[in-house]
């Protein structure tokens, strides 16, 4: 057979294109997303800097103990054999179930590769406030097919100082806001003209339950409404499979509320019988949903912005925006049902808060580019839309002495919309926090015990006893428990028990240990309060408290010889 250059070029194969490199795929990605170039190094500064700082401290204690357990059990138990927590809500024989696990899983996969410290307990978390501010920018880009849009609503959540505390606290409200952004972006996907893919929402969906039920049952209760309203507008192949979806949903979810459904009323008497702020009665529920919406205007989405999603420019957007409204009010909706109206419970709508307001930024007003980011950035630095327009009430309430009434609940409401409604920079206050690290009373405290104690010994302490047993390794001793004839090693008292002089039970029992045994009293250099401090932006301190009052620390000698 004779070769020419026909027959030849036959037998070469043609040239092929050289999928494209890694760098190649990342210059493109930046140039489509340069948004992202700042947010992601912006939310992992404001989240990740001075992380470790500071003690576990109230539940954060409580749920890393809990945590802990699984390390020596492989699931979430109320003891680890030395210490317990929570055991008002122990019905199944130490078994953890008055929440769901995947936070604590999370969690004590992070303890078990970086040890016990502070920061390996608060990482996965922090992780997840980063991942939620960039799920949130493509979410809102889906929604809107703005990119300055989506930028200004990840922005948002990235510097909204509620939001960081939540990202930097040991305990599963973070991931709320994360599988909220998630289940919202793949349920919309469902409006698209092509085949909708139902394992990312089914997937999201379950995680969400076992992260944070009661927030999952919000946000899936507004999904479902939406659906509905909206079912016409969904290609039938789509709509089909929301029956299956529901179903193995529910497989996955359904067992674990009928085996949590005995805790409840066990819950519910203990937060009756510890705090006078529990209303459980039928007006309690109206008097919590207006608790979240006065936290919601003076720290999230001013709602003196509220009559712009009725702007024409906005009417192209209606499906987007009933779909965020109907979530937030859902989630309000059974959110109320929490015995105390916490902030933290309604965490998980803050992004959509935030698409909403940068959607009346961006596109409402349609102003450009620079008006919409002078405004944005006097939302982030001041407060002065949110809280501004209650000063004049405040001014007028002043001079009433009986503020709005005379009953408990009025007083109490009165007494917090006088703290509330002031002008300052909360965004600011987060700023000084993560450049001055705080110290509290438990931060003296756990140095202290770690110097001068060791793992063997007994300790009393009148509140944050689990913080102490995660980092001292001690047998902390519940007021309950005390024994005169077997004193604790070390009495620390900075809170509820402080002073010994009042009529109280406890109170007569530590009186009489210490004057019955050798006790030396130590005086720390740290204010005696009750709580080295709160993620909740309500009554969350930003700078190092100070008291004239300091923590009282008593020795045992005969069993703790020191050099003190």
């Amino acid at each position: 057979m004779e070769y020419n250059s026909k027959n030849l070029a036959a037998l070469i194969p043609p040239p092929t294109l050289a999928p494209p490199s890694m760098a190649f795929a990342i210059k493109t990605f930046c140039v489509r997303h340069p948004g992202l170039l700042f947010l992601f190094p912006y939310s992992a500064l404001l989240i990740f800097l001075g992380l470790g700082d500071g003690a576990l401290q109230v539940d954060e204690g409580m749920d890393t103990f809990v945590s802990a357990t699984i390390l020596k059990y492989g699931v979430p138990m109320h003891s680890d054999g030395i210490n317990a927590t929570m055991r008002y809500a122990d019905i199944y024989d130490g078994l953890f179930i008055y929440r769901t696990w995947v936070p604590y899983y999370l969690q004590a996969l992070s303890l078990s590769v970086f040890g016990p410290t502070t920061f390996a307990a608060r990482l996965p978390f922090a992780l997840a406030g980063v991942i939620s501010v960039i799920t949130l920018y493509f979410f809102a880009l889906r929604l809107t097919a703005n990119r300055f849009t989506a930028f200004l609503s990840a922005l948002f959540l990235a510097s909204s100082a509620p939001a960081l505390l939540y990202f930097r606290t040991a305990r599963y409200v973070g991931f709320s806001i994360l599988w909220t952004v998630l289940l919202l972006h793949f349920y919309f996907s469902i409006f698209a003209d092509k085949k909708w893919k139902s394992s990312p929402f089914i997937i999201t969906a379950i995680l969400f339950f076992h992260s944070m039920y009661v927030a999952f049952a919000g946000v899936t209760l507004g999904v479902l409404i939406h659906f509905l309203l909206h079912r016409k507008k969904i290609r039938p192949e789509n709509a089909r499979k929301v029956p299956g979806c529901a179903f193995v949903i529910a497989c996955f979810t359904l067992p674990w509320l009928i085996a949590i459904f005995p805790v409840f009323p066990h819950i519910s008497h203990f937060y009756v019988a510890t705090s006078h702020l529990v209303d459980t009665s039928f007006s309690g529920y109206f008097k919590h949903f207006l608790g979240y919406l006065f936290q919601t205007n003076n720290y999230i989405f001013p709602f003196i912005f509220l009559p712009f999603l009725f702007l024409k420019n906005l009417r192209p957007y209606k499906l987007q925006i009933q779909l965020l409204s109907i979530c937030i009010v859902t989630h309000l909706a059974v959110s109320s049902t929490h015995a105390i109206p916490l902030h933290q419970y309604v965490a998980g709508i803050f992004p959509l808060f935030y698409i909403l307001l940068a959607m009346i930024l961006t596109m409402g007003f349609r102003k450009g580019v620079w008006p919409s980011a002078v405004l944005a950035g006097t939302l982030i630095l001041t407060n002065l839309r949110h809280t501004g327009p209650l000063v004049p009430i405040k001014k007028l309430l002043q001079n009433r002495e009986d503020g709005f009434g005379r009953s408990p609940y009025l007083q109490y409401a009165s007494f917090t919309f006088m703290r509330e409604v002031r002008l300052t920079s909360v965004f600011c206050k987060h700023l000084y926090q993560i450049s001055h690290p705080y110290r509290g009373p438990l931060d003296t405290i756990v140095e202290f015990l770690k110097t001068h104690g060791n793992a063997n010994q007994t300790c009393y302490i009148d509140n944050e006893p689990e913080s102490l047993a995660f980092y001292t390794g001690m047998k902390l001793i519940s007021g309950d428990a005390l024994d005169l004839r077997n004193p604790p090693d070390w009495i620390v008292l900075r809170g509820d028990q402080r002073n010994l002089d009042a009529a109280n039970p406890v109170k007569r029992k530590l009186q009489t240990l210490i004057e019955s045994n050798p006790y030396r009293k130590i005086l720390l250099d740290a204010p005696a309060i009750r709580i080295n401090n709160s993620y909740e932006i309500q009554i969350h301190n930003f700078r190092s408290p100070e008291s004239t009052q300091k923590v009282i620390v008593y020795q045992r000698m005969s069993r703790s010889p020191s050099n003190l």
